[in-house]
């Protein structure tokens, strides 16, 4: 997008932020075909270490576990974003009749090149209205790190009641932006900026405040929830802020992995609880929430 353009944060009436002025359509449909997945932003990489696959699984795993927990297992599930395919890969291992949306091909393709023909490449918009107009259904609709990525995460929430069957749900995932521990090490001096506001990426800003808000607002109910490793609990120690000293990242993404991976020895009902528990806190550098239309 245009540099030369100041940006400010929109404060919604549930709380949630976006940034103003937005990228126009193009200029984002720009970034994520020919930037995103090849320039390695966010979670994205070229390649990774078993543990890193390890971990992804396990994350996998946990999302299959808590749907279980709050609607049963099985039946038809569509993943809007599967980026890489690893959650998608480990939805159709779960017994789960899965399919995908993503915009580009471009990690499908490197890392799970056999799910392509179980996914539709383009605009998830644009995706989601044929699904509706040809009356599709699924009983699972899973969104991991995608609202915040979008220009209208209302008008993308307010199409999901149409594409869930009854008794259906939908889980998504966003980063736990200006949470509490954020806002903490700002006041505290262990971090000079907001450095979580990153667009044209990050383009809306939600927390365990907000998003469970936005959702009532919307027509859902949310049946349950959990959170993420708090790695910005890293900043509070000078050793490990990986803001304040960037060389840091790679260590504290390792420790914690390996944590997450120690911990869910116990089992996924142990691990699940514990991240259940950290949402409950307004913890966690992530958050997950499942929820389903009001009758």
């Amino acid at each position: 997008m245009t540099a030369a353009v100041p940006q400010a944060l929109r404060i919604h009436r549930d709380g949630w932020r976006s940034i103003e002025p937005a990228p126009t359509p193009d200029e984002l449909k720009a970034f994520y075909s020919g930037a995103y997945f090849q320039d390695s932003h966010g979670t994205y990489a070229q390649a990774y270490s078993d543990v890193e696959l390890k971990h992804r699984a396990l994350l996998a795993d946990l999302m299959l576990h808590a749907l279980s927990q709050a609607r049963g297992s099985g039946g038809r599930l569509l993943e809007i974003g599967c980026g890489e395919g690893w959650f998608l890969k480990a939805a159709l291992g779960a017994g789960y009749e899965a399919r995908g949306l993503e915009f580009s091909d471009y990690g499908l393709k490197r890392f799970n090149p056999e799910l392509a023909p179980r996914v539709d490449f383009g605009d998830a918009f644009e995706a989601l209205d044929r699904l509706i107009e040809a009356r599709a259904q699924v009983d699972v609709c899973v969104m991991e790190h995608v609202l915040e990525h979008v220009l209208d995460p209302q008008a993308l929430l307010a199409r999901l009641p149409a594409i869930l069957a009854p008794g259906g749900a939908v889980a998504i995932t966003v980063p736990n932006d200006f949470s509490a521990v954020q806002l903490r090490a700002r006041a505290l001096g262990h971090i000079d900026r907001d450095f979580w506001v990153a667009p044209p990426q990050h383009l809306n800003y939600f927390n365990s405040e907000t998003l469970p808000r936005l959702l009532g607002r919307m027509g859902f109910q949310v049946l349950g929830g959990y959170a993420s490793f708090p790695i910005d609990w890293f900043l509070f120690h000078p050793g490990s802020n990986y803001v304040r000293e960037p060389g840091a990242g790679k260590p504290v993404h390792e420790a914690r992995m390996a944590l997450d991976l120690v911990m869910a020895a116990n089992g996924l009902a142990a691990f699940h609880g514990l991240a259940q528990a950290l949402l409950t806190c307004g913890a966690g550098r992530s958050l997950t929430l499942i929820a389903r239309p009001k009758a």
